[in-house]
């Protein structure tokens, strides 16, 4: 029986680490500017769903984090330039969309610094960090949601 538990808990364990392969130092490596490959290639564990985004594609997979589970996209042109990607919670509720903004927050923090825009805009908090000259990350939570969303900042206002 002890070793039949031993063999569950490690089973569950181990399932448990496969869920936590979101790299999130691999989201980071992605350039804006580059094409839907450099993501395919990155993340060529991830099953991709591609939806049309107006003029534009948006690639998807569904991966976990820490705080639980996180969609990750990224939107295309036509041209094949990414232009965005983001993170956001899959399951929507409160507690879990508070969970996901003060762990990003955290992480953002650490790697961009105290130095952001705060907003509120009718209860939607939002953080936005200029990165160099042409990118912009933003975070934002609203009851249920929270996204974080890294684009190219040229012409696109905050």
């Amino acid at each position: 029986m002890k070793m039949s538990l031993l063999i569950l808990f490690m089973l569950i364990f181990h399932a448990e680490m496969s869920f936590a392969q979101f790299s999130l130092e691999k989201f980071w490596s992605i350039k804006l500017g580059g094409s839907i490959s450099s993501v395919k290639e990155l993340f060529s564990n991830e099953k991709l769903e591609e939806n049309e985004a107006g003029n534009d594609n948006l690639y998807s997979f569904l991966s976990y984090l820490r705080q639980g589970s996180i969609k990750v996209s990224f939107l295309v042109t036509k041209e094949d330039r990414l232009r965005m990607k983001s993170i956001s919670n899959v399951k929507i509720d409160e507690e879990s969309a508070q969970k996901l903004f003060d762990h990003l927050k955290e992480i953002l923090l650490k790697k961009f610094g105290s130095k952001y825009e705060k907003k509120d805009a009718g209860g939607k908090n939002i953080l936005v960090w200029q990165i160099g000259k042409d990118g912009k990350i933003s975070l934002s939570h609203n009851g249920d949601r929270t996204i974080m969303v890294y684009l190219e900042a040229i012409g696109i206002p905050f």
